[in-house]
């Protein structure tokens, strides 16, 4: 299975000084099919709240981030991924997961 198949949502930067973030709302429950650029979550910054989108179709798998926990830019905060992916890449790919370099 490749990792193709599994989306991870992170926190996004949405300002050029932003540094965190937080969940301030889940949309969408975990086992519920997403389609890419559907909302599943708000993400609260210390000066707006703005959609998340999902990046890709699929079924949202794992919400990893608690409702108003602050996380840094590019933290995981989710897993959409496509049926057939096993529970144990999931978890592999979340226990591997590295954010990127946010400039």
């Amino acid at each position: 299975m490749t990792s193709a198949a599994i989306h991870p949502l992170t926190i996004p930067k949405l300002g050029l000084t932003m540094k965190q973030g937080a969940v301030a709302a889940w949309h969408v429950a975990v086992g519920a099919t997403v389609r890419a650029g559907d909302p599943v979550a708000d993400i609260e910054t210390e000066k707006i709240t703005a959609a998340y989108e999902a990046p890709a179709s699929g079924i949202l798998r794992r919400q990893l981030a608690p409702k108003g926990e602050v996380m840094p830019v590019g933290a995981l905060i989710g897993i959409v991924a496509t049926p057939e992916v096993p529970d144990a890449a999931i978890d592999e790919f979340v226990a591997s997961f590295e954010p990127e370099e946010v400039a």
